[in-house]
């Protein structure tokens, strides 16, 4: 059996305000909901209980629930109306968000 590594990660509202993201590559028409910054142990964790940032950014797509790694710069943000919250499909409306505000 394949041994489950979990992702640590560091939230961070300030930067990552936007209700979801539009991913640059293979997940354009998809959108993702950011969990924060990706931290790994270094040598000191183990004391400190402290991890650090590695610099990417840990997104898992609308609808799922598995991580993936992106640049900062690779992600766009998407308004709620423009994508389905359901599918994740940015330009669904399956979902019945009210977009009559909009």
């Amino acid at each position: 059996m394949p041994e489950f590594k979990r992702q640590h990660y560091e939230k961070d509202g300030a930067t990552f305000d936007a209700p979801a993201y539009a991913a640059n590559g293979w997940g354009r028409g998809v959108a993702w909901y950011v969990l924060g910054w990706e931290t790994v142990a270094d040598e000191d964790t183990e004391w400190s209980g402290e991890y650090v940032r590695t610099g990417k950014v840990l997104a898992v797509m609308v609808g799922d629930d598995r991580p993936f790694r992106f640049d900062e710069d690779d992600l766009k943000p998407v308004k709620r109306e423009d994508f389905c919250g359901e599918c994740g499909q940015i330009g669904c409306t399956h979902d019945a968000y009210d977009r009559s505000d909009t």
